[in-house]
């Protein structure tokens, strides 16, 4: 579970922020919080074609980690959920179910569908390779991982692949916010009700954005999350000013200078 942010002097604006959920023990995601930011930064494409360089990124790093694996026995792996502004564009690239949504003018964007072994076309595929997807507690890849997608989890290749998603979306200057969560938030807090949270809570605080993510994370334990929980919320404007019109966005020419804000829970259940 990691956040990270860079600026690159000889580019438009750019930023990085990544949420990155373990199981079986954190290597994966420590290996993939240190590494693929790297990864992505040495793609050919990530010039011209950042989401291509994400996904490329996303197998290197997979691929990179598995040999670590094998080497030191580990036997684990991780969700991921990156996004990447390049001036006026929205990257977006994701393993597994930790998730992303986009809040524009207080209404929540899709962005994303996580992978899961219920969604069809991932029964699809993992039953294709000759796998199953089973009920045990909750939809299941061959009875043990709960995600159908991930880094790492050597041992339930090729079921369990490490090919990103992606997504690219403009941005217009009206965009409010960006959250990024595991699955341990969003099992319990809907994007809806994420919002109102947010809302709530700058409506409470005359706008200031500090401790927001704080209370994101605790509405999901109020809610009943026993898992271990990561929320990071990217402000994209100053929250204290109104949305601007069509006119101010054309005027202005997109969105302003991204503000972060990051909290995580400590992992209980990795």
């Amino acid at each position: 579970m990691f956040f990270q942010i860079y600026w690159l002097s000889d580019q438009e604006e750019q930023a990085f922020f990544a949420v990155f959920d373990g199981h079986g023990g954190v290597d994966a995601a420590i290996y993939a919080a240190n590494h693929l930011h790297v990864n992505l930064f040495h793609q050919e494409s990530f010039s011209q074609d950042p989401s291509d360089a994400l996904c490329r990124a996303f197998k290197l790093t997979d691929e990179r980690f598995i040999k670590k694996a094998s080497r030191e026995h580990l036997r684990c792996g991780t969700t991921g959920v990156v996004t990447f502004l390049r001036g006026r564009t929205l990257h977006v690239a994701w393993l597994g179910d930790s998730q992303v949504i986009l809040v524009r003018r207080g209404q929540v964007v899709e962005l994303m569908k996580p992978h899961k072994p219920d969604r069809e076309d991932e029964k699809q595929r993992i039953e294709a390779l000759g796998g199953c997807v089973i009920w045990f507690g909750t939809w299941r890849v061959n009875g043990s991982l709960s995600v159908s997608r991930a880094i790492g989890d050597s041992e339930h290749k090729p079921y369990i692949c490490g090919d990103a998603d992606h997504g690219i979306f403009p941005l217009d200057g009206s965009e409010d916010y960006l959250i990024l969560a595991c699955d341990g938030f969003w099992d319990t807090v809907s994007p809806d009700e994420a919002v109102r949270v947010v809302s709530d809570h700058l409506q409470e605080n005359a706008g200031d954005t500090t401790m927001v993510a704080h209370k994101l994370v605790a509405s999901a334990r109020d809610a009943g999350s026993s898992d271990n929980i990561t929320v990071i919320v990217v402000f994209l404007r100053d929250p204290r000013s109104p949305p601007p019109t069509s006119t101010e966005d054309e005027e202005e020419g997109g969105a302003e200078e991204p503000v972060e804000e990051e909290q995580w829970a400590e992992p209980r259940d990795m």
